[in-house]
């Protein structure tokens, strides 16, 4: 598993800088257009936000992938070791509930019902600016899956290192 998460970070990392530097250089052609050529770019804003939608779903899966998200921990540093494991367990499947039902259920509702509506600008199917959300949903899922394997082997190594001092 940790093989298959290690392929899929560098993708989603790859993919995250791909999207900035599409948003850089697309940010640069609005400012020369309007300032420097007097005739402003039509589809660069909604561009912009379109990317910047994926930039912050896929980012946001892939931060909680690495368990860097923003977390509240003074309570849960006041408990045990076991009682700590547990809430952590606890956390993540959470998540996935939150990441099943919201995400990817009302993601791929509002994805296939937003199918036939154009955006204005760039002429795209709106349902496409939408996808993100499931599939944001089933990375969170993947990894939400992986973190809590990982809190179960962590506390398995720790128990044998307890173990071991013990003898």
């Amino acid at each position: 598993m940790s093989g298959l998460k290690k392929i899929l970070d560098k993708c989603i990392e790859k993919f995250i800088v791909i999207i900035l530097t599409v948003m850089v250089f697309v940010a640069l052609w609005q400012v020369a257009s309007r300032y420097v050529f007097n005739s402003p770019s039509t589809i660069s804003e909604e561009l912009l936000r379109y990317c910047l939608i994926w930039l912050a779903m896929l980012g946001s899966a892939y931060m909680f992938g690495l368990r860097e998200h923003i977390s509240m921990t003074f309570l849960v540093e006041k408990f045990s070791d076991n009682v700590r494991q547990k809430l952590s367990i606890l956390s993540e499947v959470v998540i996935i509930i939150f990441s099943s039902t919201v995400l990817v259920y009302g993601g791929i509702n509002i994805t296939s019902l937003t199918m036939k509506q154009i955006s204005a600008a760039l002429g795209i199917s709106m349902g496409y600016v939408y996808m993100v959300l499931p599939l944001s949903g089933l990375l969170m899922i993947f990894y939400g899956v992986n973190n809590i394997l990982n809190i179960v082997k962590e506390k398995n190594v720790v128990e044998t290192k307890q173990i071991k001092e013990c003898s």
